[in-house]
């Protein structure tokens, strides 16, 4: 007995009508993979940082650098970015 493609795809058909399942199965639509959800959520990360204010960035890199210095008023430091930063309080 050979298996060739009439052969299956008519064994298909013969259950599919025993069965009462006349129409071919339903494509499910497919689940993103872990990599693809990864690069989903980077970018919406990214892009949420392009639309943040640049003082909400410029405090996190204020609050990073003091964390392990201590700085008195009146200070200046540069930042990461290359401004100019000032102690006030």
């Amino acid at each position: 007995m050979t298996i060739t493609r009439e052969t299956t795809e008519a064994n298909q058909a013969h259950w599919r009508r025993v069965l009462g399942k006349d129409r071919a199965p339903v494509v499910v639509e497919r689940t993103p993979t872990q990599a693809e959800r990864y690069a989903a959520w980077s970018a919406s990360m990214r892009a949420a940082e392009r639309k943040a204010p640049a003082s909400e960035g410029r405090t996190v890199v204020a609050a990073r650098a003091t964390a392990f210095t201590a700085y008195q008023v009146g200070d200046q430091r540069h930042a990461t970015d290359g401004t100019l930063w000032r102690r006030v309080a």
